[in-house]
C-alpha cells in the first residue's frame, strides 16, 4: 500500500488496525475517535507497561521529545501538530508495505499519570527513516565535542 494517497473510512481504519490492536490484549476497548480519525483506547497506569513493551516490539520507530527533531519530513507532514511531543509522551510508527499503509502510535500519558491514551492512526503516505545518517550525525557531535 506504498503511496496510497486517499483517506481511510473508520470501517477501513478498524479492520486495518484490528490485528495490531489485537496483540495488545483484550483489556482494553477501542473506539474510532473522528476528530483525528484513529483508534483510540484509555486505560490505567497499570496496563501501561504491558502495553508499552508490545508497542515497543511492534514498531521499529520510536520518537521522544528529543529524538522526533529527526522525524522524517514525510512523517511531519502528515502528521502536523501531533508530531510535537512532550515529556513521557512517545510516537511510534513503520512505514507502509505491500499490504499496509504506514501506522503510528501516539503514547500519550495523562499530566496525573492514572490514565493513558493510545491513538493508532493510518497515513496516507509511507516514509523512509536512514538511521545510519542519525547514528553518524550524533557520532559527529561527539567526536567534535572531544575536541572542543
Amino acid at each position: 500500500m506504498k503511496g496510497f494517497s486517499v483517506s481511510f473510512t473508520p470501517q477501513q481504519t478498524e479492520e486495518l488496525t484490528l490485528a495490531l490492536r489485537q496483540s495488545l490484549g483484550d483489556n482494553i476497548t477501542w473506539k474510532y475517535e473522528e476528530r483525528f480519525t484513529v483508534m483510540l483506547s484509555e486505560f490505567a497506569q497499570n496496563k501501561s507497561a504491558v502495553i508499552l513493551e508490545i508497542l515497543q516490539k511492534s514498531f521499529p520507530h520510536q520518537w521522544d521529545k528529543k529524538s522526533v527533531k529527526q522525524l522524517p519530513n514525510e512523517l511531519k507532514m502528515q502528521l502536523d501538530d501531533s508530531a510535537k511531543v512532550t515529556n513521557q509522551q512517545l510516537i511510534f510508527s513503520v512505514p507502509a508495505n505491500d499490504t499496509m499503509p504506514a501506522i503510528v502510535a501516539f503514547w500519550w500519558p495523562w499530566g496525573h499519570g492514572g490514565t493513558y491514551s493510545l491513538r493508532i492512526k493510518l497515513l496516507k503516505e509511507s516514509y523512509h527513516f536512514d538511521e545510519t545518517v542519525v547514528i553518524q550525525q550524533g557520532l559527529f557531535a561527539k567526536l567534535k565535542g572531544l575536541f572542543s
